[in-house]
Parts: structure tokens; sequence; C-alpha cells
């Protein structure tokens, strides 16, 4: 009897968007390597590592598609190729700056009334810097192509390419409800963490001589700028808008980086001169008139770094009051395309369904968390006159109590962290993005680490689901600290609801006295949110 043929393997929504995503990305990466080796056209090094920077940002947002074995090892070799072209390309956008400023500054000079020398001040560092930079950038294509050579044996391009390929026989169909829950939480996480990280440079956008934290906001724009480009086609108009903006900052901000490179490295040059003494003869460093003309050069790009400057606090405000940041935001949440947008809200029982089979998955803390979540309902049951929290909410706040420990697959550490991400990702868990973020954000601040609005995801919320979040947080919370021990001691908790306080009476089947304890220290958010004080008997 003939035997029938494996089925086609099931794919996330995740992965199904990897195979739309990645593959250009690799096309992009692999076509630039003959130019490189090459070395006959500078563009190529350039393109090539813009592709594996592309593809290095990329990769990370998939990893749950590949083998972690795999995944580690591309991840290893991509970087490393990133790194050995990085040093060449840098050397090849020098040269290319001062071929371009010898030419423009010549003809500048030759159009001066009245000049006393045939070339400009600034002519012989010109000279001085290329044929020094040209010599290194000789000595650098050796690391190029070994580097190349370590690729093409690691043949980490060839098995990529066979993933995707095995990978794509299950996309045949569009797995909608993947697509739907599993991707737009995703995608907006991760492009708020981004937009956060560069956001928190902005204090010194208008310090002229922040370079450290200039030239880390440059960073953060770019990473920022290829997430957004990876996403993209979850939105409505693909943020390219907003992508644009951030490009030109990124590209402002390089210019500025460009400027220090050269202050940097002329400086050091002139100060490693300064103390050099000279021999009569063997002279191997700039004579005197190169020296002069180097500080010419060095006074010329301090003054392009304070014009510069000045161009990107102009820039800079010109998004704050356009409110491009918060445009953002709201596009994440509300701009998306109607594939990535659920038909409608799982019903209790899907949601039910979906909690109990991820739960299952670390079994370990299923009595852990069976006890968290009744304390905490019982808790808003108790409680309902007062925080006047709907059905759904308590929906939530089941959800949240059953998944809560979701990260703590053989570790504990940072479990809250893994819960919250493994929530956010899920496809299986029908809950679109702010109910989701409820969900997410309650058990990522769960253990008192970290508060709700610590999270990425919390701005992006409306005043209605930032106050519903922490409502639901600050019940886990005591209901967590409740059965701290994992002991499954409390058995029941009654409140009665007064003017300035909630008093709770703890019944349980042993002593309690810590628990007790510490669900007094983690009630706190809980007297923030309600305005009451929690008291514990």
């Amino acid at each position: 009897m003939m035997q029938s043929p494996d089925p086609v393997p099931l794919i996330t929504g995740l992965c199904w968007f990897m195979l739309r995503r990645l593959p250009p990305l690799l096309d992009a990466f692999e076509k630039e390597i003959e130019g490189v080796r090459l070395a006959e056209d500078s563009e190529y090094i350039h393109r090539m590592r813009v592709a594996s920077r592309r593809l290095r940002a990329a990769l990370p947002l998939f990893r749950s598609c590949f083998p972690k074995k795999a995944y580690d090892r591309w991840m290893n070799e991509i970087t490393a190729i990133t790194r050995a072209l990085g040093e060449a390309r840098d050397t090849d956008v020098q040269i290319a700056f001062l071929e371009k400023y010898q030419k423009r500054s010549l003809a500048a000079w030759k159009k001066r009334p009245g000049r006393i020398t045939p070339e400009p001040p600034a002519a012989l560092a010109v000279q001085y810097l290329l044929a020094d930079l040209r010599k290194r950038r000789r000595r650098l294509q050796d690391p190029v192509l070994a580097a190349l050579d370590d690729l093409e044996k690691s043949r980490i391009l060839p098995a990529m390419r066979e993933e995707l390929s095995r990978l794509a026989t299950g996309s045949r169909r569009i797995p909608r409800q993947g697509l739907a829950y599993g991707i737009p939480s995703l995608a907006a996480y991760r492009i708020e963490a981004r937009l956060a990280t560069m956001l928190s440079f902005e204090p010194w956008v208008n310090h002229k001589e922040a370079v450290a934290e200039h030239h880390a906001l440059r960073i953060a724009a770019k990473k920022l700028r290829y997430t957004m480009e990876t996403f993209g086609p979850v939105y409505r108009l693909g943020l390219v808008k907003p992508h644009a903006r951030v490009k030109k900052v990124q590209e402002i901000l390089g210019d500025l980086h460009d400027c220090d490179v050269w202050i940097d490295h002329v400086t050091l040059l002139l100060l490693k001169e300064r103390s050099r003494f000279r021999p009569l003869t063997g002279e191997k460093g700039p004579d005197t008139a190169t020296i002069a003309s180097l500080r010419v050069f060095l006074q010329e790009r301090e003054k392009d770094r304070v014009v510069i400057h000045r161009k990107f606090m102009r820039y800079w405000e010109s998004l704050q009051r356009a409110g491009l940041w918060d445009e953002i935001r709201h596009t994440l949440i509300h701009g998306r395309k109607k594939l990535f947008v659920p038909a409608a809200c799982g019903t209790a029982a899907e949601v039910r369904a979906a909690v109990t089979a991820m739960a299952a998955e670390v079994p370990h803390v299923l009595p852990h968390v069976h006890q968290v979540t009744r304390l905490a309902l019982m808790f808003f049951d108790a409680t309902l006159p007062f925080h006047n929290l709907s059905i759904r909410d308590r929906l939530l706040l089941e959800t949240a109590g059953m998944l809560h420990d979701l990260g703590w697959k053989g570790r504990r550490r940072n479990h809250h962290e893994r819960s919250a991400r493994a929530i956010i990702s899920s496809q299986r868990l029908p809950l679109d993005c702010q109910e989701r973020a409820v969900v997410a954000l309650a058990a990522f601040a769960h253990n008192s680490r970290d508060a709700p609005g610590d999270h990425p995801l919390f701005v992006l919320l409306s005043p209605e689901f930032q106050n519903k979040t922490l409502q639901v947080t600050a019940i886990l919370r005591v209901a967590n600290a409740l059965d701290a021990g994992h002991r499954g001691t409390v058995h029941e908790v009654h409140c009665i609801i007064e003017n300035t306080a909630i008093t709770c009476d703890v019944v349980s089947v042993a002593d309690a006295a810590a628990e007790k304890e510490q669900a007094r220290i983690l009630a706190g958010l809980f007297a923030v949110v309600f305005g009451r004080e929690l008291v514990i008997r």
C-alpha cells in the first residue's frame, strides 16, 4: 500500500508574514557579494552593508519561526559580515566626502577675487588625509574578502533559503486569524519600543556638545526606521510618511556624526604631531604647512557642525509641531489594513479555550495560576459595587491570571517580561490590540518589579484602557501575593467596602501570615488606582 505524503505543515501568521518580508532582504544582501569582491565601485559595499543591517534588524522579529540553533548561527554570521563591511564602508564615506570637498572648495577658491595662493587653505590637509585613507582602504579589502570567504564557507545563505522554502510549503493559504490576532500587537509593541528609545534622547536635542547622545539618537532612529519598514505592510498607508521623516532625522544626524568623526580624527592627529619628535631625515608625518592646513580644515568642520546642529533642531521642532509621534502611535492601533483587524472579538468561550491551551504549556505552575485566578475573581466580585468594571473586564482579569506565569519556562528570572511577550504575539488568543494589551501589561507588572506604564504598549492605549489596565493589574498583584509561596494556602477572601478603605478578611487552610504581609506590601497600586486603602486581615 502506498504511503500518503506528509500533510503540509501549518504556519503561523507571523511566519506567513515573514515569508513576504525576509526573502527580498536576503536577495538584496546576496546580489552585492560579487561587486564587493571586485571593489570597483564603493556603492556595492554600501548597499551590502545596508542590506546586512536590514537583515540583522528583521531576523530577531521572526526568530520564533526558525530553529534556535540555526537562528543563532545565522545571526552570528550576519553580525560578523556587517562589522567587516562597516570599517571599509566608513572609510569609503570619508574618501568620498574629501573628494567632493576638494572639487567644491577648489572651484569656489578659483572664483574668489584677490586670492594669493593657487589652492585653498585646506588643500594640503585634504591631500594628506586622502592619501592616508586610500592606503587604509586598500589594507581593509583583505579583511572584507576574508569575511566573504567565511560567509560562503558557512553556507548560511543556502541554509536560510532552504528553511524559507520549507516554511513556504505551509503558507499556501492566508492564516487570517494569525494575521489579525498575532501580528498587530507585536508590530505595535516593536515599533513603539523603538520610538520610545529614540525619544528618550530628546532632552539632548538642543545641546550642541552632546556628541555621544546625538550619535545614540541616530542609531535609535535607524533601528526605528528598519522596524517600520518591516511592519509597514500591516498599516493602510504603509507608514510611508513617518518613515520618510525618521529617515531624514537619521540623515541629518548622520551628517552631524560625520563632522564629529572628522573633528575627533583631526584633533587627535594634531595632538600627536604636537608632541612628536621630528627627525631631521626620513620625515613621515605631515610637515608644518600641512599641519596649518589641517587646523583650517578642523575649523571648517567645527563651523559646519554648528550649522548642521541648528538644522537638526529646527527639523526636530517641526516634527513636534506636526505631532508626528502621536500620529505614529495612533496609526499603530487604528491605522491597520483590514487583513490585520479581527472580524469580531473572541467570545468568552473562545478566549477561555485558548487560555486553557496556552496555560497548559507550563504545567508546573498550573496549580498556582489557578489559585491566583480564583482569588483575583473573588476580589473582583467582592468589590464589584465599588469599581464598576464590566463582565468583559472580568474575563480580561481571568485571562491575565491564567497567563501571568506563561513565561516561566525553565527559569523564573524575568519571567514576567516573557509572559507579556508571549501574550502580545500569540495568534491563538482571540483578543484585539487594546484588550490584549490589558492582559499582557497585567502579566508584565504582576510582581511589582515594573509598573504597567513602564511597558511600551501602555502609551498606545486609550485613557479608558489605560485605566482598565491599572485596575486589572492592581487586583492581580494582590491575588498573586496571596499565593506568593505557591502553597495554595488561602481559601477565600471576603471584602467589606468602607468610606476610606476596603477591608478584606482572608480565610486560609494553614498559616498565611507571609502571604498576607506580601499582599499588604503590594497593595500600593490598588490604593492609588481605586482611591482607597486595601486592608488585609
